[in-house]
């Protein structure tokens, strides 16, 4: 019985609403109950299903024949909602039953008029036990019923209802495009002269209209000419630059690399006490550094006769020096000096030695 229900409402909601795309899903709950759930274009309206799904076709002078009977019958009166007429409802639990009405507690899922139900009210409805003589069968011409004409008409009336509206639809989008077609051929009549409304008139979606209908200032022209130009010179730059650093690592990289070769100084080149005393000294530092002494003859003496007494004080307890070889391209020099708890680095290249840094250093005793 459920599952009829559920096809005729089904039925009922595909005959109102043909391009809506019903369905009914089926499931079991974790109850292991069998629900259906109503779902729209693939899309579901509720978040849970329902025992089944029903047209309430019922009209309101049957609803209270059958109540008046029931209540005659039992002493009980099942009251239902009117305001589900022609509605497909949720069915959510049975309330009652009788030898030809079943009375349940439903939620409405879809008004009558075939929308989606904004708000999901809960109702009361009484229906049929046996559906081959409700409106639902002679709606689709299974029944004898006598409203079967008046179903009938209300088929008919929808459809037609849904033909206007999408005959209407259609006109009015022809109308929109042929208002937008008459503006863009009297813009290029009005800018362009007779050569341009002629062609206007021909095709209005032609490759001559929608050039026609730019109409650009001497600025304007102007300044597009101006982006194109510095657009070519950016592309004219970036090859440029390309170009470049390929000749770079084709040509200049390996003559430098020769050179340097060529030009490396010499391990024994190298006089660590030399190069101490210009390191305590300052002569690496830049002008104006806090550290290096003043540029006249006193402060130059008395720098070079402190670093000189300095690099042999600390040198004659020993120092060690190191050479790193980089392909005999240039060479890292390295003098550990314990006394000072320094470590200093040189580097040779194009026949001398140039101070790099130094660092503090922790020698175990």
């Amino acid at each position: 019985m459920d599952a009829k229900r559920t096809d005729h409402a089904l039925r009922h909601l595909k005959g109102i609403k043909p391009y809506d795309g019903w369905s009914a899903d089926k499931y079991i709950n974790s109850s292991g109950k069998e629900l259906v759930m109503l779902r729209r274009r693939n899309a579901p309206l509720t978040k849970s299903g329902y025992l089944a799904l029903a047209y309430d076709e019922q009209k309101q002078q049957q609803q209270q024949q059958q109540q008046q009977q029931q209540g005659t019958r039992t002493g009980t009166q099942h009251h239902t909602n009117n305001d589900t007429n022609g509605c497909v409802v949720g069915l959510t639990s049975e309330i009652g039953k009788t030898e030809t009405t079943s009375f349940y507690r439903a939620v409405v899922l879809v008004e009558k008029d075939g929308t989606v139900a904004k708000d999901q009210r809960d109702a009361r409805v009484s229906l049929p036990n046996d559906l081959s003589t409700s409106g639902i069968g002679s709606k689709f011409g299974k029944g004898k019923d006598s409203n079967s004409n008046a179903m009938k008409e209300d088929l008919d009336a929808a459809r037609e209802q849904n033909r206007r509206d999408r005959d209407n639809a259609r006109e009015a989008i022809g109308r929109r495009q042929q208002g937008a077609g008459s503006g863009a051929r009297a813009g290029t009549e009005s800018g362009s002269g007779t050569g341009s409304a002629g062609s206007a008139s021909g095709a209005p979606f032609s490759a001559e209209n929608l050039l026609g209908n730019i109409d650009m200032s001497d600025e304007q022209t102007s300044e597009l000419a101006k982006l194109g130009l510095m657009f070519i010179g950016v592309v004219t730059i970036l090859r440029i630059i390309s170009s470049s650093t390929f000749v770079f690592k084709a040509v200049v990289l390996p003559i430098g690399i020769l050179y340097g070769m060529m030009t490396c100084p010499a391990n024994d080149t190298f006089d660590p006490k030399k190069e101490l005393k210009r390191v305590l000294r300052g002569q690496h530092l830049p002008e104006g550094h806090q550290d290096k002494p003043p540029d006249d003859w006193f402060s130059r003496t008395v720098a070079r006769v402190t670093a000189s007494v300095v690099a042999e004080a600390s040198t004659a307890f020993g120092y060690e020096v190191s050479f790193t070889s980089f392909g005999g391209a240039f060479t890292l020099s390295t003098v550990l000096v314990p006394t000072l708890n320094m470590e200093l680095y040189w580097i040779g290249a194009f026949g001398s030695w140039r101070y790099i840094m130094k660092r503090k250093t922790q020698i175990e005793s």
